[in-house]
């Protein structure tokens, strides 16, 4: 499922998670963690993954303009035994009056403030990184994961592209696979940094979603992404994404999707695409 910042104003926040999701989430990595549980399980030493792609999302977020937020998550991944570091250094483009800022793996910020001309702000978005553990039960048909992530506020505050503030999440992400079928569901909670000038709440969040192997190489897959709001006054992101995801070969994969929004704290659609690298 996308990443969220702002400066001065009240937010709402996406995991998606997601992951994207959402697009809201593309991420850190749209896919989600549960899917990457289906490939084999890493040998021993340590493997590097290195992803990115390209995600747009578009709404009006309450407003009466249209807020269009441009993300490229550039990121490293470091599998040794049953732990995965990743950090993930992101470029954002956020067109729009200025009542929305972010994308990425928080979801958007509603900012409380009126409606301005259109301007277009861009730059690095705030930087990621967390490490998970992964437990393997069931002849490697069910994983259990345990991650800790910190947002470093590396986004410009000035440009309105970061709230200049520390978030912290933990989460567990739960894959089991029923013969060509994956489900997955995710639970966690973002400890968000406040301040007297931009006063963030905490909150809880969670996916569920399946996805089934339609060939040796492809497969498709629906998420659902439910967060609570970074701000008092923003609606709770609620929001589905559809995935197709193709391996290329045993070291690429490629993951395109869209997602819809439910409730004005989410974009109204969005796409995104995603490719991966095994060392």
């Amino acid at each position: 499922m996308k990443k969220p910042v702002l400066a001065v104003l009240i937010t709402m926040s996406l995991n998606l998670v997601f992951s994207m999701q959402n697009l809201a989430y593309a991420e850190e990595e749209n896919e989600p963690k549960a899917l990457q549980k289906t490939q084999e399980k890493t040998s021993l030493g340590t493997e590097i993954r290195w992803s990115t792609g390209a995600d747009y999302t578009s709404g009006k977020y309450a407003d009466t303009q249209t807020t269009s937020i441009f993300y490229i998550p550039f990121s490293a991944k470091a599998l040794f035994g049953d732990f995965e570091a990743k950090l993930t250094v992101p470029y954002i483009s956020i067109k729009g009056p200025g009542t929305v800022v972010g994308g990425g793996d928080v979801g958007p910020i509603n900012r409380s403030r009126a409606a301005n001309v259109i301007t277009t702000q861009a730059g690095v978005g705030d930087v990621t990184a967390s490490l998970t553990y992964t437990k393997f039960m069931q002849d490697n048909t069910l994983f259990v994961d345990f991650t800790g992530k910190v947002k470093l506020p590396t986004a410009s505050e000035q440009k309105n592209l970061g709230t200049g503030l520390t978030d912290f999440t933990t989460q567990v992400d739960i894959t089991k696979i029923v013969g060509g079928a994956n489900l997955f569901a995710t639970a966690g909670y973002r400890f968000m940094g406040s301040s007297d000038t931009l006063v963030l709440r905490n909150g809880w969040l969670g996916s569920v979603g399946a996805s089934v192997d339609v060939s040796e190489r492809a497969s498709l897959g629906l998420i659902y992404d439910y967060r609570q709001s970074a701000s008092l006054r923003a609606q709770n992101p609620s929001e589905l994404t559809g995935f197709v995801s193709w391996k290329l070969s045993k070291k690429i994969r490629v993951q395109t999707y869209g997602v819809v929004g439910f409730s004005s704290g989410s974009p109204d659609t969005g796409v995104g695409i995603q490719i991966s690298l095994r060392q």
